[in-house]
Formats: structure tokens, sequence, C-alpha cells
């Protein structure tokens, strides 16, 4: 029982021995980088969930039986005109004697 309460001993030694480097240090010493910039000046990371204004709309089906984005000018300001092209669904649905 003597080599189990030294080897016990040892192990916990090791256990603290560990604490005692250069690993630990006050929080008054840690000085971290600064955050990087922000594209968006009213960007709050902080802002409670569902803060943000954001308006959702969802999207819809034509009668030709496409789904239909909504237009947000965000991401669709490059984008060309698919949907009024010549060779769209919808002009194609749109010509007379189709149903």
């Amino acid at each position: 029982m003597h080599w189990c309460r030294v080897s016990a001993v040892v192990v916990l030694g090791l256990g603290v021995a560990g604490c005692a480097h250069g690993n630990i240090r006050s929080v008054a010493s840690y000085h971290p980088p600064p955050p990087p910039h922000v594209k968006q000046s009213l960007f709050d990371p902080y802002a409670p969930y569902g803060s943000t204004p954001a308006v959702w709309r969802p999207a819809l089906a034509s009668r030709a039986g496409t789904i239909v984005k909504p237009n947000d000018p965000v991401d669709q300001a490059d984008r060309p005109s698919y949907e009024t092209s010549a060779w769209s669904i919808d002009q194609k649905a749109a010509k007379a004697g189709t149903f």
C-alpha cells in the first residue's frame, strides 16, 4: 500500500507541476490583437437574435410552373434579365394559342 500512496503523490505532483510554468498568466498581461475592420459600419456582432431589420419575402410559383425568386437589388444588380428574354418559359407561355 505504501507504493500506491507514493505513486498517487507523484502523479498529483506532476499534474500540479504543469501549472508552475509560463503557460498561465494573469488577465492584465494578456493583450489580444485588435479586431479586424468590418465593411458594414453599422454591423453589431453583439446584437440580439432577430433584431436586424431584414425584410424577407418568400419565392413564388408562376402560372407557368416555375419558381420566381423575389427581386433583391443587392445580389441581382448585375444579373441579366433571363425572365424577360425571348426564350424564357414565361414568354413562350404568353404566346397566343398556348394553354
